[in-house]
């Protein structure tokens, strides 16, 4: 039987990002870190699933940096 997934969960990551705005990984561990004091990792596969899904952009830059940009989504959860 699969465990379930540490928090937050990819909702709660969505729900934390404003549209059209960029983050970085580093953003959104700061957002969690008092109440679930996820890992960078945790953050960054939450991030990824949302890419998968549609609901987030993801960006590399020339400098190796990415970001992450919620994106308009008529079938957002939220």
């Amino acid at each position: 039987m699969p465990r379930p997934p540490e928090p937050p969960l990819p909702e709660d990551v969505l729900y934390q990002m404003v549209q059209n705005r960029c983050y970085v990984v580093a953003d959104l561990v700061v957002e969690f870190e008092d109440e679930y004091n996820p890992t960078r990792g945790t953050i960054r596969n939450r991030l990824e699933f949302l890419v998968e899904e549609g609901y987030v952009e993801r960006r590399k830059h020339v400098n190796s940096r990415v970001t992450y940009r919620r994106v308009v989504n008529e079938q957002s959860p939220l």
